[in-house]
């Protein structure tokens, strides 16, 4: 076959299948569900205490969960999504929320007992770097602690910490 009849042949029908969700978003399975929230911010001075609502679906076919966090209190809505990226062997999560904030984190996975995401937030007016370390306290039950590095030669704070409780 000649390279003219080569380019005038047919292409083969490519055919797409949609994979199933990556087994290993099923480490994040504890976030599923509605929760009660009792926060205390320590950025405050001093601390501020609080309650929320959130709740974490699978979405997008298994391919990623999504968090709401409704903060009555301040009107505040944000969503937090999470996605296992097969490449990187880590997750990756995108917060946003109605009062301007973001954040992209990456995480690992469980590592002595702890999931922690990591990244830059810009937040609050300003950009900083963020920790959101998470652990399972019992099946009805998991504890989210927060760290903010303000200054990129500075020492990680505390800044929150929210028990979150299934309903």
């Amino acid at each position: 076959m000649s390279v003219s009849e080569q380019e005038s042949a047919e292409p083969a029908e490519q055919t797409f299948t949609k994979p199933p969700g990556p087994e290993k978003m099923h480490d994040l399975d504890f976030l599923l569900g509605d929760f009660r929230t009792e926060w205390t911010n320590f950025t405050a001075d001093p601390p501020t205490k609080g309650t929320a609502s959130w709740n974490t679906a699978s979405t997008f076919g298994g391919h990623a969960y999504e968090m709401t966090q409704l903060v009555s209190e301040h009107d505040l809505t944000g969503r937090f999504v999470v996605q296992w990226v097969e490449s990187d062997s880590s997750f990756s999560g995108y917060y946003y929320d109605d009062w301007g904030n973001r954040t992209l984190l990456a995480a690992e996975g469980w590592q002595d007992g702890y999931l922690t995401f990591a990244g830059e937030c810009i937040g609050f007016g300003r950009t900083f770097q963020l920790r959101e370390r998470y652990e399972i306290v019992d099946e009805n039950h998991y504890l989210k602690c927060g760290f903010v590095k303000l200054d990129p030669e500075g020492d990680w704070i505390p800044a929150d910490e929210v028990h979150c409780y299934r309903v």
